[in-house]
């Protein structure tokens, strides 16, 4: 019994020492070929995908301050070890901005936080509230010329104008019931705000007041029914995401309607969850559609030209996806908000 013993464990050896060779044998066949630099260098995820001319490109995402280049300084180590760690990992992202010069909004509705992200100074930094009140839902955030950030906090039913610093200048608590998308117009120095319950948007000027409302619940055009979400191009025309009407409305500055597109459906590019929407110098519009966990992009005429994104946790991937962002240099931010990530993508303007 003894002998047989040890043949049987000379035989298990030899089948270990077989297997092992076998697995380095493969995973040096796996990189023959490619160069060393090259390893583990992920591919450009582009769409469409070749031998098409590609027309968006994944970039990175975004779901900690390191994501950017930004780590803390001596000092800041030091006060978290006094103090504790503070809660810089995005967890439920929603409404996106940015300022033109290096700073990145985005607004958690988990965490109750604004996220602030300063490429140029490499500061992170967050803004909780208005003085001693706490945001209790922030959704959206806008930034104008001066700087000035605006944020919306659904469920405390008001608009809050922030400086530069994160200081409060004046707040709007009156008026409002479930303030949602906001986009600023830089052509009429006016902000929109998208009240989901009122169904409506309101205009206000860079002091609080109100200047003009349009919409109203309806299936009209010109009417909206749960709006949610509002974007401006770069000729001051507004795009509002009418949600419950399965259809985006184009309207003049001024309010004054001009166009729609859209329907409820399951074909590829139509509307039965359309969220964050966002407009690229070229005139694209890009809208999240929520129940497929894409980004549709149409022209002007509301004709659909691409899809790009698909269901799950990966590169380009979407977990339901929230607000969309488009900045100047036509970066594209989504909201990935079960992902607890922003995801960043440029449109290839010089494709073709």
């Amino acid at each position: 019994m003894k002998s047989s013993s040890c043949k049987y464990q000379v035989h298990l050896d030899a089948m270990r020492l077989i297997c092992l060779s076998l697995l380095l044998t493969s995973a040096c066949a796996s990189s023959q070929g490619v160069p060393k630099e090259l390893r583990g260098v992920e591919p450009v995820l582009v769409w469409p995908l070749p031998p098409e001319d590609p027309k968006i490109q994944y970039s990175r995402s975004i779901a900690t301050p390191e994501d950017l280049g930004i780590t803390k300084s001596f000092f800041g180590k030091i006060v978290e070890f006094v103090f504790g760690k503070s809660e810089e990992r995005i967890r439920q992202p929603y409404g996106v901005s940015a300022d033109g010069e290096g700073r990145l909004y985005i607004a958690d509705s988990a965490l109750r936080i604004i996220h602030v992200f300063d490429l140029r100074g490499q500061k992170y930094s967050s803004i909780r509230g208005a003085g001693r009140r706490e945001f209790q839902f922030p959704l959206g955030v806008a930034v104008d010329r001066e700087g000035k950030l605006y944020v919306s906090d659904a469920e405390a039913q008001s608009i809050i104008a922030f400086d530069r610093a994160g200081k409060v200048i004046w707040a709007i608590t009156e008026g409002l019931k479930r303030p949602a998308g906001l986009a600023f117009n830089p052509k009429n120095n006016l902000l929109y705000v998208v009240d989901v319950v009122r169904h409506e948007v309101l205009v206000y000027d860079t002091q609080g007041k109100l200047s003009f409302s349009f919409g109203g619940r309806g299936a009209e055009n010109g009417r909206l029914n749960f709006p949610t979400n509002v974007a401006i191009d770069r000729e001051g025309t507004v795009y509002v995401t009418d949600a419950l009407n399965f259809r985006v409305q184009i309207f003049e500055p001024d309010g004054a309607f001009r166009k729609s597109f859209g329907r409820l459906g399951d074909a590829v590019g139509d509307l039965p969850r359309p969220k964050g929407i966002g407009v690229d110098s070229e005139g694209h519009i890009y809208l999240v559609e929520g129940l497929y966990d894409v980004v549709n992009v149409f022209d002007r005429e509301g004709r659909l030209l691409l899809t790009f994104g698909s269901a799950g946790e990966g590169r380009g991937e979407f977990w339901l996806a929230t607000g969309l962002f488009v900045d100047s240099k036509d970066q594209i931010y989504v909201a990935d908000s079960y992902n607890s990530r922003v995801q960043v993508f440029q449109f290839l303007r010089d494709a073709r």
